[in-house]
Order: structure tokens, then sequence, then C-alpha cells
């Protein structure tokens, strides 16, 4: 299989990719459960809870980013997890998280390194004919700018430097949510306020950033929830700190 990170605007070849991979999950081991919830190996992955860390350890990771591991709750509406990214390695390290229903995709978060920048975007696979995004970023909860009608292959750029806690790893706080309205939202979080660059070359300086699908008001979204995470990536281990499922 080529490397998934390679095409990542396009969206139609991002859901193929998603769904193979929530299919071959717990095809290699039993699951683990991790703060109250099953978490199944996807691809060669390895799951390891460390009791001294309270961390959820995802090893064995192919750099064709194929792997990670799948957690599921009936209806939710919200996940968030602290995850802890190394960086440095070869290839840049990209972190990607994919929310399905009913087996279905609704919308993906994605983590690209680029040097010392992380390129972030989203697919959204729901709501209008013309999907487009609005970008906001706030700092510790204000928000200081936002652009919106974005297209999909649109990305914001964010300095590694809001998460980066030693040379060589990253701890950021990956969401997702589906909103009142229908629409699914991915943000990720950090501890340091960064010049953070819109799609339209907007910077502003703030420590989160969020992509939100834009749903005409006129329009109908069949999915107001979720029941699966996918997440994956491309580094050789990741770990979970903490996570949420609601």
């Amino acid at each position: 299989m080529s490397n998934p990170f390679h095409t990542l605007a396009v969206s139609s070849q991002l859901v193929a990719i998603v769904m193979a991979a929530a299919g071959s999950a717990g095809a290699q081991s039993a699951p683990v459960v991790f703060q109250g919830f099953a978490h199944a190996p996807i691809g060669i992955a390895t799951l390891h809870v460390d009791p001294a860390r309270a961390a959820l350890d995802v090893r064995g990771l192919r750099s064709t980013g194929e792997d990670g591991f799948a957690v599921k709750r009936d209806g939710a509406t919200s996940w968030t997890a602290r995850i802890e990214v190394p960086l440095g390695g070869a290839p840049p390290v990209n972190l990607v998280w994919s929310a399905l229903a009913d087996g279905r995709p609704i919308g993906t978060g994605l983590l690209r390194q680029n040097g010392d920048m992380f390129e972030m975007s989203g697919v959204f696979t729901g709501g209008t004919t013309t999907r487009t995004f609005s970008a906001h970023v706030y700092n510790n909860g204000r928000l200081v700018g936002a652009v919106g009608s974005q297209p999909p292959a649109a990305s914001a750029f964010v300095p590694i430097d809001i998460c980066r806690v030693f040379t060589d790893l990253c701890r950021v706080v990956a969401e997702f949510h589906t909103l009142p309205d229908g629409a699914c939202m991915v943000r990720i979080a950090g501890a340091r306020a960064v010049p953070i660059r819109l799609p339209n070359g907007t910077v502003v300086t703030g420590n989160e950033l969020r992509l939100v699908e834009e749903v005409s008001p006129a329009g109908h979204y069949p999915y107001l929830g979720f029941d699966t995470m996918v997440i994956r990536s491309d580094a050789p281990s990741i770990a979970i700190l903490s996570e949420t499922l609601r």
C-alpha cells in the first residue's frame, strides 16, 4: 500500500484508507482496556498499558501510516486525547484521527510535520455539496482569529513548539467533536502560544487551533454522533497519556 499521508487532500482516498484500517481493527491481537474503553490494534500495532505512567503505548507502527488503534463507544459526540509523539525521525511524523459512524468516516484531523512546523488539515464527509470549513485560533480559551469558507485542500500551519517538551518529543491534545448543528470539528492544543498561520495567510498567536465543518442551515446532516475513533501514525510509536470518549 502506498503511503496514505502522501495524498492527504484527496478525501475519497483517505476515506477508503480509514475504512480499511477500521476493518482490520482487532485482527492482530485482543483489545486492551485503557481508561475504561477497549482499544483494538490496527495493522501490526501492539498496545500496552504502562501503569507507572498511566499511559497506553502504541508500538510497532510502520512508516506507511497503516497502523494504530480503534476505540468504540456508541452514540459518542466527543473524543479528546493527550498524545505523546516522537519528533525528528525519518520520515517526519504524521498523525491522523478519524471518527466513524456506521462504518463511514464523517471527519478526520491530520497533522503532518514539515520541518519545525505542523501542517494541519481536515477532511469532512458530510453535510453540504461544497465541503468547506472554517479555521479558528484561540489563546487560553479566547478567540484571537478566524477565517471561513476554506476549501477541502486548505491547511493551517502551527510551529511544533506549541507542544514540544523536549527536542525530540511532542505532547499534543487532539480532539474530535460533533456539534449541535451536526457539523464536525477537529482541534489541537498545546501548552505554548505560538504564531499560527491560517489558510488565508493571516498569522495570529494562540495555543489552540480548531477546524470546523461548515454545514448549510438548510442542509441535512445524517450523523449527529459517531461510534468509533481510528488513530494512526507513521511514527515508530506513540503514547496516549489521557483520553475521554463521551
